[in-house]
């Protein structure tokens, strides 16, 4: 493996810790102190991880790979944001609410469990299709 993936795997990781972190918090939050319903606040919880995780992917992970414009930004981030939900809320939230419903498992353990599937579909889908080499996808150019 060249290193160059190596180090990207490495901060796609670490950033991935933090969006867990993210995921977690609001859930407890939402679920545990304002008792809404585990499968509204998973939801909540995925979606701010998932802003959270781009954002630090874009300026750190892949920040060689993207225009650094506002426009590059935020087209990224609906790219992003629809090949991750689609995986995290099939994956993720499915997980969450199928251990709390059936087996009676601790949401936020339920949570934990159904975040540990997705992680190397996350990394494939980044590399190969948000943030592609340039020349694949191609800098936007702009700045702004």
């Amino acid at each position: 493996m060249k290193k160059e993936v190596f180090k990207r795997i490495i901060k796609f990781q670490i950033v991935a810790w933090g969006g867990t972190i993210v995921n977690l918090t609001v859930l407890w939050l939402l679920k545990g102190r304002l008792d809404l319903s585990v499968v509204v606040a998973g939801a909540f919880a995925i979606e701010l991880a998932i802003i959270h995780n781009f954002t630090w992917h874009y300026f750190i992970t892949w920040r060689d790979r993207v225009g650094k414009s506002i426009s590059d930004y935020f087209v990224r981030l609906v790219k992003y944001n629809l090949a991750t939900a689609s995986i995290d809320f099939t994956v993720n939230l499915g997980v969450l609410w199928a251990l709390t419903k059936y087996a009676g498992m601790n949401y936020l353990i339920a949570d934990i469990v159904g975040m540990i599937a997705g992680p190397i579909f996350k990394f494939i889908v980044n590399e190969f299709l948000i943030f592609k080499k340039d020349g694949e996808n191609g800098k936007s150019g702009e700045e702004g």
